[in-house]
């Protein structure tokens, strides 16, 4: 069984196959509903971020302000180093279920895994 939880397993992950992946839906497809509840100027923190484009193209967009976190460190050290010239945009490496910054640092908390999920599902637009 798969150890999702545990970093060690998305670090072997990450090492074994570095190319961007994304679960199930590209920016493109999220944009819309995305724009109804996230203005370009809010502070997002996108958790899980993993090695998705989802950042990426987001910033490309005029999201000017995205804080990635991932636990494991393979990934986050390679998308800082991929996107070390994306002003704005940073990778941490970070436990989701133990986020080390101030409350109402951002305005935005992103899960794309959820999001996803939640635009696959039965009655999604």
């Amino acid at each position: 069984m798969a150890q999702y939880g545990k970093s060690e397993y998305w670090d072997d992950r990450y090492t074994r196959d570095p190319e961007p992946f994304d679960w199930y839906q590209r920016w493109a497809a999220l944009k819309e509903a995305v724009a109804e509840y996230i203005n370009k100027d809010h502070q997002i923190l996108n958790v899980g971020a993993g090695n998705s484009r989802l950042s990426e193209e987001m910033h490309d967009d005029g999201y000017q302000n995205i804080v990635n976190i991932d636990i494991s460190r393979v990934v986050t050290k390679q998308m800082e180093e991929k996107y070390r010239d994306k002003q704005g945009m940073s990778y941490v490496q970070m436990d989701a279920r133990s986020i080390d910054y101030p409350d109402h640092s951002f305005d935005v908390v992103m899960d794309k895994g959820t999001l996803d999920s939640m635009l696959c599902g039965e009655g999604s637009t």
